[in-house]
């Protein structure tokens, strides 16, 4: 089965643009929080990709936690059910499939956008991903040590292949689903780090030859500069804080932004003589 996924993912570049589709969706969560529309920024594929690092990690290491308790509680479970007899272990068997029904047809109706009142929003592909998993778990197992009666046997030994194609479908979807679930959540945390801080971080001093006439947002402070007319630059601004730089752009924030006023971010060319950003520590 894992060799199956593998052949599918690989080829064509698939893997790559989960990856790229992950990193992406979480720098739209971030930079959405603070009002910025991603195609502004210009991420190349590379920041893409690095961006989603994170929102792999997460799943792929709690994935392998869980399948060493997995592992742990077959193991057990295998144990009690050679000492019981054949009706208790048809009875277990039963319960296991039903629960693992009832979790998997729960979180296909997550899929809807149904939002369980006391679970987050990784309760729906986590259950549509174990639930699967559970259900053949147990209807393979109950068919290894002859919990099942002959001809339901025979049924489900027939569409083994079927079950198996579907199963790895669903465990797909789910995984997709909560990867990318994943990358908005931390998209969003990072936002609200970055806003916390804000006052914390280095700050953007403005140089500019014309009045840029930003001195209107909150925080925001203007100064004459004084000199020979001939001086390069007449005005400062102060009051400013780097939420990004990219090659040609500067994109600030009020030191005094927060998610009620929503002011908007400044955006500042990086290429031109009359205007010059200076980076100094918080005052």
């Amino acid at each position: 089965m894992l060799d199956f996924v593998v052949r599918l993912l690989v080829p064509a570049g698939v893997l790559t643009a989960l990856v790229y589709y992950f990193g992406y969706t979480r720098a739209k969560a971030q930079y959405e929080y603070f009002g910025v529309d991603l195609g502004s920024i210009g991420f190349s594929t590379k920041d893409y990709l690095v961006r989603a690092a994170g929102p792999l990690f997460t799943p792929l290491a709690a994935v392998l936690v869980a399948g060493v308790f997995v592992l742990i509680a077959h193991h057990v479970l295998v144990f009690v059910l050679d000492r019981l007899s054949l009706r208790w272990r048809r009875v277990i068997w039963g319960v296991l499939a039903g629960g693992a029904f009832v979790t998997l047809i729960v979180g296909a109706i997550g899929l809807y956008n149904v939002h369980w009142p006391i679970t987050g929003p990784l309760f729906s592909p986590v259950a549509l991903g174990a639930g699967a998993l559970l259900l053949e778990y147990a209807t393979e197992n109950a068919l290894i040590r002859g919990a099942v009666p002959d001809g339901l046997a025979a049924v489900l030994a027939s569409t083994r292949a079927l079950r198996r194609g579907l199963l790895v479908a669903v465990a797909l979807v789910a995984a997709f689903w909560a990867t990318a679930g994943v990358a908005d959540r931390q998209g969003r945390s990072h936002a609200r780090a970055i806003e916390v801080s804000l006052i914390t971080q280095p700050q953007a001093i403005v140089y500019s030859r014309e009045r840029l006439r930003i001195e209107g947002r909150r925080g925001v402070q203007m100064s004459r500069l004084g000199g020979s007319t001939d001086s390069a630059y007449a005005f400062r601004y102060d009051g400013l804080r780097t939420l990004l730089h990219t090659p040609g752009r500067w994109f600030l924030l009020p030191t005094d932004w927060t998610p009620d006023n929503r002011q908007p971010v400044i955006l500042l060319p990086d290429s031109r003589n009359d205007i010059r950003v200076e980076v100094a520590p918080p005052s």
